[in-house]
């Protein structure tokens, strides 16, 4: 499942209401209403169900529109509301939701533009600016899916950052992104006249249903509006209007003339009511919101809606989702401290923690296995939650994360690679790596740069304090040592010794590299350590078999530069 967010794709709205008020009161809503409505209009029928156009208003902003034939806005997706399972759309899959489905309908519909769509998101990665993503009623759930396709390839190149704005449009599938950055990515729009928005809510009306809302929706009426992104309310606003609405799917809801009137409302206000307006529920009567909507009391009461144990609920589930985390993230600094006194006291031993872990002499070494799994499933569940965020690959997670976990991952996976080969495994970086140390060094390097002259210095200055910054250097040295084992191995065939050599060959070449840039700890000069246990096979190799080679490692090594690195220049 790939996932690097390298796009800078941090929240675009820090609250539901600000992504709504945004929409409501900027010129975004005048493109965007007129290029998805103007082609409805006249149509009588298409060869395919839903067209796609795009535009280019300003050199900045691109708008896709979707566009469903008259027919399928009156009566959308026939077939009803079976769910199908969607290879295509996997990366969506999280430990909650491990399988995701889509709507049959939009799905068929998706595919059917796939080639297409596949074009048009190869030239949407490339250009920058404003991207707006629109549809109405079948159009918006083509457009939802879109959105969603592209955002998953604008990972790696991505430039735009865009905006998905739907009108009237059913749910189309099981997955949640309540608790994604992606989230803030999707607007739907929903009059309390129109019934398709909740219409296959009706179909699971006697069990849970096994749709889900995702990003904000902004509700409509004739007084105002007013937008809500928890995703159980949402449901039972949508079940509510889906089933009260008088004439079913034969109306017709014209979104564009409510939002127009909205707009001037807005503008009328001002720009510090139209804020109130949108407010999170938390800071404003989320009743009166509803009462705006057409939901007064009388009204939650009858269909069973308690706004106020809704409200108590997500407020008890934030505080102690902050207070766990804070908890969990008090506790990993201490282990990690633990791990830091730990790597002093060995290599107080001369042996280095690598290869005092490796061992597993003393009580202290199985206590260290503890804070090693405890540290090492916190990390996990961090770059699951990255590979889902947005902002987690772009600036906000570098930020906020990154740094920590460059720490962790020097720090503990030599650890990990101790255990590994301890065991008596071979092959650590293709049989042994996780998933997550992988990704903490992709995204590491993606922002690294060639250290400057100024950068080595400041190295030199500190090396001896510094963790070494290859976290897989000890799986390297590892295979060095049973690569000099196979070379002086009778039964090693002559092809074997001749790969034996040329790793050892880029091995020396690699660790060169390495003490050049202070890139390593000086532990691994430990009179004790691996690498001077393969240092010492190596050296005996190639003094009884090759007399006369020579490497810059070689001439560093016998020369025991090693014993002043750090302390001068090489």
């Amino acid at each position: 499942m790939k996932r690097g967010r390298r796009i800078n794709q941090d929240p675009l709205f820090s609250s539901a209401g600000e992504l709504a008020n945004f929409v409501v009161t900027s010129n975004l809503i005048d493109y965007d209403l007129a290029k998805n409505f103007e082609f409805q209009r006249g149509q009588t029928a298409f060869p395919c169900s839903v067209q796609r156009m795009v535009y280019h208003p300003t050199p900045n902003r691109t708008i896709v529109v979707f566009i469903p034939s008259p027919d399928s806005t009156q009566y959308p997706l026939p077939e009803g509301g079976d769910l199908v399972p969607s290879p295509e759309f996997k990366f969506l899959c999280t430990k909650e939701c491990p399988s995701v489905s889509i709507n049959r309908p939009a799905l068929t519909l998706f595919s059917s533009l796939h080639d297409h769509l596949s074009g048009l998101k190869a030239q949407l990665t490339e250009r920058e600016g404003q991207l707006i993503i629109t549809g109405h009623s079948l159009g918006g759930s083509v457009a939802s899916l879109f959105t969603l396709y592209l955002l998953d390839s604008m990972d790696k190149k991505g430039k735009c950052r865009p905006i998905c704005i739907t009108f009237g449009s059913p749910l189309i599938g099981n997955f949640d992104l309540q608790h994604s950055q992606w989230n803030s990515f999707f607007l739907h729009v929903v009059s309390n006249k129109d019934p398709v928005p909740g219409l296959f809510l009706q179909s699971f009306h006697s069990q849970t249903t096994v749709y889900m809302p995702f990003g904000t929706y902004l509700f409509c009426s004739e007084l105002g509006c007013a937008c809500f992104d928890n995703p159980d309310l949402i449901l039972k606003l949508l079940t509510v209007i889906s089933s009260e609405v008088a004439g079913g799917l034969l109306q017709v809801v014209d979104y564009g003339e409510i939002l127009r009137n909205l707009k001037n409302k807005a503008i009328w206000k001002g720009p510090q009511l139209a804020g109130e307006r949108f407010a999170d529920p938390f800071s404003t009567g989320i009743i009166m919101k509803l009462e705006t909507i057409g939901f007064d009391q009388t009204k939650l009461l009858q269909h069973n809606i308690d706004i106020r144990r809704m409200e108590a609920e997500a407020r008890s589930l934030t505080k102690k989702t902050k207070a766990y985390d804070a908890k969990k993230l008090n506790d990993i600094k201490k282990y990690m401290a633990q791990l830091e006194w730990y790597k002093k006291k060995s290599k107080d031993a001369k042996k280095g923690y690598y290869d005092c872990f490796k061992s597993g002499e003393f009580v202290r070494d199985i206590k260290v296995g503890e804070y090693i799994g405890r540290i090492t499933t916190y990390w996990e569940d961090v770059v699951a939650e990255a590979q889902w965020k947005p902002q987690t690959e772009g600036a906000s997670f570098r930020t906020r994360w990154l740094f920590s976990g460059t720490t962790y991952r020097r720090m503990v996976e030599p650890l990990e690679i101790a255990a590994f080969y301890g065991n008596g495994k071979t092959d650590y970086i293709n049989n042994g790596r996780s998933q997550h140390y992988k990704l903490l060094q992709q995204w590491y390097e993606e922002d690294a740069k060639p250290p400057s002259r100024d950068q080595l210095d400041s190295r030199k200055e500190k090396v001896s304090a510094l963790l070494t910054e290859d976290s897989c250097f000890w799986a390297y040295v590892e295979e060095a040592i049973l690569s000099c084992e196979s070379l002086k191995n009778a039964n090693s065939s002559p092809e074997q010794r001749a790969s034996s050599w040329n790793n050892l060959v880029m091995f020396g070449e690699y660790v060169m590299e390495q003490i050049e840039n202070y890139a390593v700890s000086p532990e691994i000069f430990l009179k004790e350590s691996s690498f001077m246990k393969w240092w010492g096979e190596y050296e005996d190799y190639i003094d009884t078999k090759r007399n006369f080679y020579s490497s810059r490692l070689v001439n560093f090594m016998k020369r025991r530069s090693y014993e002043q690195y750090g302390r001068r220049a090489i």
